[in-house]
């Protein structure tokens, strides 16, 4: 799938988790090799919030 997630007007599930909250489903959505572009959007909002490392990358 080739999109950009645009965030909306009210905030998404992802965007309403606490940054700890966040990076743990990241880990887990990296371990079980979840969609793609499931692990991007959860990186896009990881980026906004200055959370990605280069561990996490």
């Amino acid at each position: 799938m080739d999109y950009y997630f645009h965030p909306s007007p009210r905030p998404s599930s992802l965007e309403l988790l606490n940054d700890e909250q966040l990076l743990d489903i990241y880990e887990l959505a990296v371990e079980a090799e979840a969609s793609p572009d499931f692990v991007e959007i959860i990186k896009s909002i990881l980026a906004e919030r200055q959370l990605l490392t280069s561990e996490n990358r």
